[in-house]
């Protein structure tokens, strides 16, 4: 490194690799996200199959009761009959007859209407725990193999810690600060790459990647010839070239 431009460059290179080290660390690493999403969709749709199935259950399993007590309650009543002593009495048991009989009724239809929600969700219950066995069984795999890998990138982790705090301190205490600021205001990023766009004949033009705001040839030569650190006019994240933009 020849500059504070480049140490600054290395900073928010290596600040980005603990980032997504630390990432990984908390979570899982990126080749294993599309399998995690997969699993997770998987997972939910059998978790959410197996409530429907419980549910039902338990509505079926309360409507049998409900039916099995008043069916009790319909005995008691039946056997009541024979020892009303009026009509008024009589009347009013033949009222709690038809209201146990109509609670029954109903229960029967719940209940029943249960069982079928139950039964309409078993069998793709059933398909979708035979098809995700194989998927769980990757998956498994899979995190078996990340926890081999966990204990190097933890290790990187580290070694990256003590490289991030050697090239603040090689950085001046300004221009270090001002770094710190524009990282906080776009979540870690204090870094735009500065691209060309090729014109046939015509020379470049050269613009922010961030925000696409056109940078002036002339800036582009301070970055390049002198190392300068310069902020994009728009954005105000410090420019810089990609290697294979500042060897051509």
């Amino acid at each position: 490194m020849t500059g504070p431009l480049d140490r600054i460059t290395a900073l928010q290179k290596a600040l980005d690799e603990l980032h997504s080290a630390e990432a990984q660390l908390a979570g899982i690493p990126d080749w294993m996200e599309e399998l995690h999403a997969e699993h997770s969709v998987s997972k939910g749709e059998i978790d959410e199959l197996e409530e429907v199935v419980e549910e039902a259950r338990r509505e079926r399993q309360q409507a049998e009761t409900v039916v099995a007590d008043s069916q009790e309650k319909l005995k008691h009543f039946q056997e009541q009959v024979s020892m009303v002593r009026n009509q008024r009495e009589y009347g009013a048991l033949l009222q709690e007859i038809d209201q146990v009989k109509d609670l029954i009724r109903r229960s029967e239809e719940e209940g029943l209407a249960a069982l079928e929600r139950q039964e309409e969700a078993q069998q793709p219950l059933v398909d979708k725990r035979e098809a995700f066995s194989g998927l769980d069984g990757r998956y498994t795999e899979a995190l078996e193999q990340w926890e081999t890998e966990k204990p190097a990138v933890a290790e990187r982790a580290e070694q990256l810690k003590v490289v991030i705090e050697q090239l603040r301190e090689e950085v001046p205490s300004n221009m270090l600060l001002r770094f710190d600021r524009i990282r906080e205001r776009y979540g870690g990023r204090a870094m735009a790459e500065v691209k060309g766009l090729e014109r046939g004949r015509m020379p470049k033009i050269w613009h922010c990647a961030a925000c696409n705001y056109r940078v002036r040839p002339h800036v582009v030569m301070q970055i390049l010839n002198e190392g300068s650190i310069v902020l994009c006019d728009s954005c105000k994240r410090i420019l810089h070239f990609a290697e294979e933009e500042n060897s051509d």
